[in-house]
């Protein structure tokens, strides 16, 4: 199943309660039956299920059907008759209703009405015409109609705006997808400076942990061969760094480190100067030689980390202005000079070495290797490299076979939830309440510098990934609203797992404490993963006065005894935070995907807002 499609299930509602509470208002336009007839024009009328007394603007009949418009007025409900609709078909009905309005008597447009009349959902002209063109923009009736309803019993402005961020909720990519998209193509163009920000969170929403986790090993192996004292963990961490591609196979120190200045970024004035090095140490002469070591003496002065290397290159430098060192430079000198440069490069942020494919492939060779996967192709570890990498390993990496626990979970879901900007328009009250006093770093996440992005007027490509990314955040955070004293939130977060990055949706409901956030004594979660070897898997967990009982659905036979051994530890580890598990159950999806409904029949968790004012079981 989708995530779009567990989406949908999660925020469907009860049809029985969908219409239990009447709401007209003046401008809607209602197919009635006129059931009896009373003194002063005043009738019973029987819309949908309801029945209401209504005050008629002309005389009507009994038993008659009509299309009425609801006026404004005190008191009684006001109705204008439109047109008798008394033995109509469905679709002549239909066909007589878009007469009136104006409006095409396409196949379409009579599906639109029906659907308006089948749901109970309040008709207006304007909501009519606005859903008629969107039908016509799209290639799925199915999805619009769908994503109107919700429109209305959310009671959503009914915009293009609000409605594309729904569809995309409803209908759409997961969020992972479009986020992958977008980077793909804004990857390689010339960007500016909201276009750079937006595609470094880009990049590190969509990398893998084992990836990340790869990329701080090539960049430790990469200081420890250019920095080492010790001339043997400088030799291991130079093939390690050819064994995952990073340099060439066969090549000797001195046809690597050429091939790095080679491959760098020329138009930054240190990889010009290290270009210079390298061709007047074959060609030119002892005074362009010292000029440019004096040059890429100043660049090390201004780097507060490189004071070490600073002294080394002033004594280099010193010795050759003295006569103490022979030009041209001998292998090792120059060898030795070069890499003390290259060590500056490694974390400059403005272009620095360590970037591009090739990198990247690196990292997830290291990654794997960090994994105790063997790397095909590869020839066997020395002692020396599985020791260095076995340190790598407990310097990066936690204990934990996972790479987070529970402190690091609910820290990093907080970190994504801020990076991709769901809080963006709390952020921006609590901004104007401070009148100018700081916190604005709270607006430079993925929400506003879309928005900001989208205003620069980007290419056709990247301004169509870029909306359906920004429809996409701004669709949850409609679908988070309150309901009465129950507050419920849902979102979609990429989440980096170990060789791959997949979609979590999750769904908090709950009571509403005092503070404005849900009770963790009273509430419901449910959060689906996409997981690398179990698949689909949802969790239904149900809190009632700090007792707790979990669902898991999951197509795999054999999940209950995979899990059974850590069913004790789960039960002590959730009461030290005060809680008792209850019951761990297991269920199949069934056949037709309609997995939240193995068992039970799901409800609106999200409901609309028709708290009823009673006290709600959750």
């Amino acid at each position: 199943m989708k995530p779009s499609e567990l989406i949908q299930k999660i925020i469907r509602h009860e049809q029985s309660n969908a219409g239990k509470a009447a709401s007209f208002r003046p401008g809607q336009i209602v197919s009635g039956k006129v059931a009896k007839l009373f003194p002063n024009q005043t009738a019973e009328v029987q819309i949908g299920v309801h029945k209401v007394i209504a005050q008629l603007e002309t005389p009507l009949s009994a038993d008659y059907r009509y299309w009425f418009r609801v006026e404004p007025g005190e008191g009684l409900l006001h109705l204008r008759v439109m047109d008798s609709v008394k033995g109509q078909s469905k679709g002549a009905e239909a066909e007589s209703l878009l007469r009136q309005l104006g409006m095409q008597v396409s196949p379409e447009n009579k599906t639109l009405i029906q659907y308006f009349l089948k749901e109970q959902l309040p008709i207006t002209g304007e909501t009519l015409r606005m859903a008629s063109e969107w039908i016509y923009e799209s290639i799925s009736a199915a999805e619009v109609l769908r994503t109107v309803k919700e429109l209305i019993i959310r009671q959503l402005p009914f915009s293009k705006n609000v409605y594309s961020a729904l569809s995309s909720v409803l209908n759409g990519d997961p969020l992972s997808s479009l986020i992958g998209e977008l980077r793909d193509e804004l990857k390689g163009v010339d960007l500016s400076s909201k276009g750079k920000q937006i595609y470094s969170i880009l990049e590190n929403l969509t990398m893998a942990s084992r990836d990340k986790l790869g990329q701080q090993a090539v960049v430790r192996l990469f200081s420890e061969w250019l920095n080492a004292e010790g001339l043997a963990s400088s030799r291991t961490a130079f093939e390690l760094l050819k064994t995952v591609g990073m340099l060439p196979g066969e090549a000797g120190e001195d046809a690597a480190v050429k091939q790095l200045i080679e491959e760098g970024v020329q138009n930054k004035p240190i990889f010009q100067t290290l270009t210079a090095l390298l061709k007047i140490s074959k060609s030119g002469s002892r005074r362009e030689f010292i000029l440019n070591l004096a040059k890429l003496n100043g660049f090390f002065a201004q780097r507060s980390e490189s004071s070490r290397q600073s002294q080394a290159l002033q004594t280099i430098l010193n010795d050759f202005r003295n006569g103490k060192l022979s030009f041209p430079p001998e292998k090792n000198v120059l060898n030795t000079l070069l890499k003390s440069a290259l060590s500056l490069t490694i974390n400059d942020d403005s272009g620095h070495l360590l970037d591009g494919e090739k990198f990247k492939q690196a990292a997830v060779q290291a990654g794997r290797l960090l994994g105790g996967e063997k790397l095909s192709g590869a020839a066997a570890l020395t002692p020396q490299e599985n020791t260095m990498l076995a340190e790598l390993k407990t310097s990066l990496r936690p204990e934990s076979p996972l790479p987070y626990d529970q402190r690091h979970i609910h820290s990093e879901l907080k970190r994504i939830i801020k990076t991709l900007g769901f809080s963006h328009e709390h952020h921006v009250q609590n901004l104007l309440k401070q009148q100018g006093g700081g916190g604005d770093e709270n607006l430079d996440t993925l929400k506003p510098l879309l928005m900001d992005f989208l205003n620069e007027e980007p290419v056709h490509a990247a301004k169509n990934a870029a909306e359906r990314l920004l429809h996409k955040i701004t669709g949850f955070q409609a679908l988070s609203q309150e309901s009465g004293p129950l507050q419920h939130y849902i979102f979609q977060l990429p989440v980096s797992l170990w060789g791959k990055v997949t979609d979590l949706t999750m769904q908090w409901s709950g009571r509403r404490t005092e503070d404005g956030n849900i009770d963790p004594s009273h509430c419901r979660v449910i959060f689906y993963l996409d997981l690398e070897h179990l698949n689909e898997t949802i969790i239904d967990l149900q809190v009632q006065n700090r007792i707790i009982s979990i669902t898991v659905i999951n197509e795999h036979t054999e999940m209950k005894s995979l899990t059974s051994p850590f069913a004790a530890e789960l039960k002590a580890n959730l009461f030290t935070l005060n809680y008792k598990l209850s019951s761990v159950s297991f269920q199949k999806p069934e056949p037709a995907g309609d997995s939240l409904s193995a068992g039970q029949a799901m409800t609106s968790i999200v409901p609309a807002k028709s708290f009823s004012g009673v006290d709600i079981r959750i």
